[in-house]
């Protein structure tokens, strides 16, 4: 009895200094189990805002796309043209699902956008492309020609016609000034070296830069829709024919290659096209070509069609005609269809250029006994003169 009392004694002690260690011992750790490495690159994000072929409120625009699973970070790509070759951001290592471009959009362009995720196994494909609008966050100005003081100079005015200033002051003429697209410049051609030359100036007037340099007569100038080109109508090589150059005036580049006159280029807001007139039969029509030069297709055929100039939005053409006696404004269709009237005068009215906005055309008219500028509504109606000048106010350019 007394070896049972002694062996359930001898339990109980050694269960009294075993169970306590037992309580103190460190629980075993588990190691953190990293997470997986993709094995694969992720699918290209979906684009969520601004809405495609929507409108932005202004020119900060936020651009968002929705997560891609595994995505450790994307890609975004803004161009002025749907090839993406005229980028104006490519921006990579993205690690939001958004992107605040606060710099570098225009006025009342049309911009194109896409996105791509990266991870360690990859890169995606781009997503599908999408396109938002700039709006016109005022109607701006009108730059014109005016010989109110002697001879043709540069004036700008509101697009009201009030405040009317004057911008060059030479002895020789200065003409047909362009806006840059952005703004800040104006192109213009001028008599000054005894010839037509193509100058460019900041929009008040100063740092009047010479661009081309030429015996022959270079005229006619028009901005590429990204502000980097130049178009413009030279005689050069015998006959008068179309050219690019840079903005700065380096690399003259002959564009058209014909036996007759080609002139007046106007730049379609995309950047893919030119518009210009051609004389091929002894009568002027409207043309247009890739802005390569290549494939050269006729949109009209009534004698004396001239002066095109695209719209806003790229799909249509106002143009100068004098298929019924007397130059007078016409509109059609990019492709050349739906050709439609719009002024009807026993005047001239000529020249014509859009508003920012696509809703109003300025053009100029001798009807009231010397060239005016006027402005009517892109139908045609509500026609009021801009300059009441003894002299002829023509060449208007809108921006």
């Amino acid at each position: 009895m007394s070896t049972i009392r002694f062996l359930v004694s001898l339990v109980i002690v050694l269960g009294l200094i075993i169970i306590p260690g037992l309580s103190c011992a460190p629980e075993p750790t588990e190691t953190p189990t990293a997470p997986p490495t993709p094995t694969l690159a992720p699918k290209p994000p979906t684009l969520s805002s601004p809405a495609n072929e929507s409108t932005a409120a202004d020119l900060d625009v936020r651009l968002e796309w929705k997560a891609s699973a595994d995505a450790s970070s994307y890609a975004l790509q803004v161009a002025t043209d749907p090839d993406f070759t005229n980028l104006i951001l490519d921006q990579a290592r993205i690690t939001n699902t958004y992107y605040e471009l606060n710099s570098g959009l225009a006025e009342n362009v049309t911009y194109y956008w896409r996105a791509n995720a990266s991870n360690e196994s990859g890169t995606s494909s781009w997503s599908g492309s999408w396109k938002f609008s700039t709006p016109v966050l005022n109607l701006g100005k009108i730059a014109f020609a005016s010989k109110r003081d002697s001879n043709f100079e540069i004036y700008v005015m509101n697009f009201d016609g009030s405040n009317q200033t004057r911008l060059t002051t030479n002895t020789a003429d200065d003409e047909y000034p362009m806006w840059s697209p952005d703004g800040t410049k104006i192109a213009f051609s001028s008599y000054r070296d005894g010839n037509m030359e193509i100058y460019t100036m900041n929009a008040d007037g100063s740092n009047q830069t010479r661009l081309t340099n030429h015996a022959a007569h270079d005229l006619f100038q028009s901005w590429s829709p990204d502000g980097k080109k130049i178009t413009f109508e030279s005689d050069r090589d015998g006959n008068f024919e179309i050219y690019a150059m840079n903005a700065d005036g380096s690399n003259q580049t002959r564009l058209s290659n014909n036996t007759y006159k080609d002139g007046w280029p106007a730049w379609s807001p995309d950047g893919t096209k030119i518009a210009f007139m051609s004389q091929p039969a002894g009568s002027w029509n409207i043309y247009v070509m890739n802005s390569d030069g290549s494939n050269q297709v006729k949109l009209t055929s009534s004698p004396g069609d001239w002066f095109p100039e695209w719209s806003p939005d790229g799909t249509r053409i106002v143009f100068s005609s004098g298929r019924d006696g007397r130059d007078q404004i016409y509109l059609m269709n990019a492709d050349g269809n739906n050709q439609v009237r719009l002024t009807r005068n026993t005047n001239n009215d000529l020249d014509p250029v859009w508003s920012p906005d696509g809703k109003e055309i300025a053009f100029c008219s001798d009807r009231d006994g010397n060239f005016e500028i006027y402005v009517m509504n892109a139908d045609g109606g509500n026609q009021t003169r801009l300059t009441n000048s003894p002299a002829n106010d023509i060449n208007p350019t809108w921006r």
